[in-house]
């Protein structure tokens, strides 16, 4: 029943160990609903009865189902507020040493990215803010420059030269030179050193150029660019191919239709485009001729018969 609603903070856990955070929200959540006044009461305001009981309805619903058994009888919200405060007010001196030695092993050489490394130096901060242990700008400078790699101490040393006066300087600065040795190292990894570029996919040698000024390519038509043949190789669905009766180059004494040479099918015809072409030009010249001969054209016969009558 209490998943119904959802929940608009962390609930308290029940050792008390997210108390110090925990505490901090639920102040944050009660005061924009204004009813900080229901478990902190000032001379100016005392809570009415309605808000006594959303102040308690929220802090019932954000902590563990154990603590709720445990203080179910109580009905004040002042009174669960000081109960849980006196319960949990000692977590600052338990957590305490254990954040300040996370801050102690802290270094900047065991994290690859500054991202990493900044998580996890801002979630310390946090928590020694809210035992009372507040860090300079100083500090945080100091402690990355310090624990930078024994192979890095040149840049240490170049970035200590800058003197920065706040920490968000320095890790910006960090964050473009890490932005571009991931591009010097990308564009080595794409090409190494002494390697050539690869050819791009349209590009042709001047040996291919010069051969294909004096014929087409060599390659049969069922190749190529016609990736049907390969399909059906792959499938087992791929018939041969029948063989004309003259061959597969056909007779010796038929011309092509394209070319008009003879030997082969106009089909698989590898004569050059620009002979094709005034083969077929001066083709068509002389069928016309010889339509035009045709039409003109009076037998001798014919010639006599007409003068006779």
């Amino acid at each position: 029943m209490s998943d119904l609603v959802k929940r608009e903070i962390t609930e308290l856990a029940p050792n008390g160990s997210n108390y110090l955070s925990w505490s901090l929200d639920a102040e944050i959540v009660l005061d924009g609903k204004n009813l900080m006044h229901a478990i902190k009461p000032t001379n100016d305001k005392i809570a009415t009865s309605a808000e006594r009981a959303q102040a308690l309805h929220f802090l019932r619903h954000h902590i563990s189902s154990s603590l709720k058994n445990e203080y179910m009888t109580e009905r004040d919200p002042i009174v669960l507020w000081n109960a849980l405060h006196e319960r949990f007010e000692k977590m600052e001196t338990v957590l305490l040493p254990r954040v300040k030695r996370e801050w102690q092993n802290l270094r900047y050489q065991d994290y690859k990215t500054v991202e990493e490394y900044n998580a996890k130096l801002y979630a310390i901060i946090t928590r020694m803010k809210l035992c009372g242990l507040k860090l300079t700008e100083s500090d945080l400078i100091e402690k990355t420059l310090s624990t930078f790699h024994p192979k890095q101490t040149y840049l240490s040393r170049q970035y200590k030269k800058e003197k920065y006066k706040k920490y968000i300087d320095l890790s910006n600065a960090l964050q473009q030179d890490q932005g571009e040795d991931e591009e010097l190292m990308q564009n080595h990894l794409t090409r190494p050193t002494g390697s050539l570029s690869k050819p791009e996919a349209n590009a042709v040698s001047s040996s291919q150029k010069n051969e294909g000024k004096g014929k087409e390519s060599q390659k049969a038509p069922w190749k190529g660019k016609n990736q049907k043949f390969n399909n059906f190789k792959k499938k087992g669905q791929w018939k041969s191919k029948k063989i004309p009766p003259g061959g597969e180059y056909g007779k010796q004494d038929q011309e092509c239709y394209r070319c008009g040479m003879k030997g082969h099918w106009s089909r698989i015809c590898r004569t050059p485009k620009h002979i094709v072409k005034l083969y077929q030009e001066l083709n068509g010249q002389l069928k016309k001729r010889k339509t035009e001969h045709e039409a003109h054209f009076v037998s001798s016969r014919k010639f006599e018969q007409g003068e006779s009558s």
